[in-house]
């Protein structure tokens, strides 16, 4: 009987570990609108702290004449400056690539960013801007795990993780179902350059033109816009 008890605790403690644990990594601040453009924006981004007790933490810099905002997105390893152009209707509204810098915001950055984000300027039709959902915890996309684990298989043969799709982080879908991801593995206290990958809405990706090394983690948007755009981002879907 005293086994049978010690059995139940045990199993009650487990289960309230788990669920402190998915709770430290829902956002619970002020700005969810932010933190969506914040997940959706910056490869790698998972939305709390590399410590899962520490939450993202989130502060708007400045807002336009029209509703914009300007704010600092930080979880520890990941973080920038980021601009929202709206959010309405349970979603936001940004513009892609050009709405986030990762690097330190200097007058000169703050200026070009403000520029390529049409700071204090009427705002655009909407079909410009990418439009996410706004959520409070980082989702793990389409592809399922197992699809993930495959992928990562391929792309570093020698890894030997357990669970290797955990090391695919998604970053956003497009208006066909492709979807994008951020591919990283590490060996012993080396991290190797991450692969950013497409999968084609059929969860299909191709070892050689839907892989992308990204050498940069502080200057990778122009590349990345250019990927994504070379494998048919927002165009129709010809199976």
């Amino acid at each position: 009987m005293k086994r049978h008890r010690i059995g139940k605790l045990v199993l009650l403690l487990g289960c309230l570990f788990f669920l402190i644990g998915c709770r430290d990594r829902i956002y619970d601040g002020d700005y969810p609108e932010l933190f969506s453009v914040a997940i959706h924006s910056l490869l790698g981004a998972r939305g709390f702290d590399s410590r899962p007790e520490e939450p993202a933490w989130i502060r708007v810099l400045e807002g336009d004449n029209y509703g914009r905002r300007l704010f600092l997105y930080d979880e520890g390893r990941i973080g920038g400056h980021l601009i929202i152009q709206k959010y309405e209707d349970g979603f936001v509204y940004f513009y892609p690539h050009d709405n986030f810098v990762l690097y330190y915001l200097t007058e000169e950055v703050e200026a070009t960013l403000k520029e390529a984000n049409s700071w204090n300027q009427p705002m655009s039709d909407s079909s410009e801007f990418e439009r996410i959902p706004i959520v409070r915890q980082k989702e793990d996309g389409p592809i399922p795990n197992s699809e993930r684990n495959k992928a990562h298989s391929e792309l570093f043969p020698d890894a030997n993780l357990r669970n290797a799709g955990a090391r695919m982080n998604f970053l956003r879908m497009d208006r066909y179902g492709r979807s994008v991801y951020l591919a990283t593995r590490q060996v012993g206290a080396i991290i190797p350059p991450p692969f950013a990958v497409i999968f084609q809405p059929d969860h299909s990706f191709d070892l050689e033109t839907g892989v992308l090394e990204i050498t940069d983690m502080n200057n990778y948007q122009t590349e990345l816009r250019l990927f994504m755009e070379a494998n048919g981002w927002n165009e129709p879907w010809d199976e």
